[in-house]
């Protein structure tokens, strides 16, 4: 019998990307990949049915058959494709979404979702505690990175830092001020940034006068490795994805505090069950001891979530894969 064909949906976010890498690497079977790029119509996806058109002409090659059994995507943008492809396969194609695909839940085979999403609770909807990660086992340290890793006093406190988020702003004030919490006099705080980071927040991190903080800057040490060695991990709360690595690694972990934006006070304090709100997400992550605070930080265990939305997947593949 032939493995079912698999189609990824990729984009422009590195960040849904690994998710979508994350669950097809977990399902253990062959799947290939295709790059989606959209034009100016992708704002209109609600009314735009099983179809191509927001799909730039030069992201339309390798749409074609064979179909694949099943087709994995993230978020709405591509939801118009996803169908599309089903409909060309005369309603064979499985689709799976991750996330929001802010549409109705009985257009789609299964919706894999964290708590910050407003999806709903469908039989059709698997909502996962924590983002899915492809770094389930970390990666084994180089000599550059266990060198500079040893040469700092221990304990080690990793504060990972994200940026904004739609709807809640992060400033330097509130970060540094979180570093400065954080720094311990016999052991080193490790200040990371990400991509998102504002270079004003990188720079004040840089300046902080305490010399148990050390900014983590360039590609080495790599987070993961980061991750591994801390002791202890506080990540910006606007981080789904760092604050979900960081609990899978078992280690405590404690959420540093994030502002609204001037939208998000508007928005989130007006019908807030109909958005992504973040304060589900940690809300959720206390209510299972997964998380804890800056003052103190909680050690949880949590089954992989990429491992149960592969169980759930294939499941909803069912004879194709025995």
């Amino acid at each position: 019998m032939r493995s079912p064909r698999i189609w990824v949906l990729l984009g422009h976010r590195t960040g849904d990307n690994n998710q979508l890498l994350a669950l097809a690497e977990a399902l253990k079977l062959p799947f290939e990949t295709r790059t989606l790029k959209f034009n100016l119509l992708r704002a209109f996806h609600p009314w735009l049915g099983a179809s191509l058109t927001s799909l730039r002409r030069d992201s339309r090659r390798g749409l074609d058959a064979p179909w694949p059994d099943l087709v994995i995507g993230i978020g709405w943008r591509s939801v118009p494709v996803a169908r599309w492809i089903r409909k060309q396969s005369g309603g064979r194609t499985r689709i799976v979404r991750l996330g929001h695909p802010r549409a109705d839940a009985k257009l789609f085979d299964l919706i894999i979702t964290t708590p910050q999403y407003p999806v709903g609770e469908e039989g059709n909807i698997l909502t996962l505690p924590l983002g899915m990660s492809r770094y389930r086992s970390p990666p084994v340290p180089t000599d550059e990175e266990r060198a500079f890793l040893d040469a700092l006093p221990r304990p080690h406190r990793l504060l990972a830092v994200g940026g904004p988020a739609k709807y809640w702003q992060l400033t330097v004030d509130r970060v540094c001020s979180a570093a400065l919490r954080l720094a311990i006099a016999n052991g080193t705080l490790l200040a990371v940034t990400s991509p998102r980071t504002p270079p004003d927040i990188t720079q004040a991190l840089g300046t902080i006068d305490h010399g148990n903080v050390r900014l983590v800057s360039g590609r080495s040490p790599r987070f993961p490795v980061l991750l591994a060695d801390a002791d202890e991990i506080f990540v910006t709360g606007d981080s789904v994805a760092m604050l979900s690595e960081a609990v899978l690694t078992g280690k405590p972990v404690g959420i540093v505090p994030i502002e609204f934006s001037a939208e998000g006070e508007r928005r989130l304090s007006n019908k807030p069950e109909s958005t992504r709100d973040l304060r589900r997400f940690w809300a959720s992550l206390r209510e299972r001891g997964l998380a804890g605070t800056l003052d103190r930080p909680v050690a949880g265990q949590v089954a992989d979530p990429a491992a149960t939305a592969a169980d759930a997947v294939k499941a909803l593949l069912g004879d194709l894969v025995e």
